[in-house]
């Protein structure tokens, strides 16, 4: 049997016949964008005087290299801390595989709000911390030879 598949582009704008599809990266995040003719000679414009002012970083692919982590995802080890947090607020995530981005976007801002509350608290006027009394005699640090010897016995 043979089969035959057809992939036709649609314009992520409007809806309409897509010419091809443009790569592009913003703040360590890379993303693709299916466009007509018309749309993506209209992104290449925006973007030019950007792009004549930067700097080339000679990482045109997006990859990341040794010792590196991809900013847009949390390290492995924190998919633990993501899936408890969406369990807590109810966001549905499972317990294994590929944490969706919008629910690693939504852990994102969360965090990132939650730092930003501290911060504006600290902003504000600092109330004078009591410091503890003194005590009235000093307190006789205990020698070494007061303290019972423990005895260490061998596990076999």
């Amino acid at each position: 049997m043979a089969r035959t598949t057809i992939v036709r582009l649609t314009d992520d704008i409007d809806g309409s016949t897509a010419a091809e599809t443009v790569p592009f990266a913003v703040d360590g995040r890379s993303y693709e964008i299916d466009l007509s003719a018309e749309h993506a000679d209209n992104l290449r414009q925006s973007l030019a005087k950007f792009v004549a002012a930067a700097r080339n970083t000679g990482r045109g692919n997006g990859s990341v290299g040794p010792g590196r982590v991809r900013p847009g995802r949390p390290a492995a080890a924190d998919s633990s801390a993501v899936r408890a947090w969406a369990k807590e607020n109810g966001v549905p995530v499972s317990n294994r595989g590929r944490i969706p981005e919008d629910v690693l976007a939504q852990y994102t801002s969360a965090q990132q709000a939650t730092v930003a509350e501290p911060a504006a608290a600290e902003s504000g006027p600092a109330e004078p911390v009591p410091a503890e009394p003194l005590p009235a005699e000093p307190v006789p640090a205990e020698s070494v030879a007061d303290k019972p010897k423990r005895s260490r016995r061998r596990r076999s």
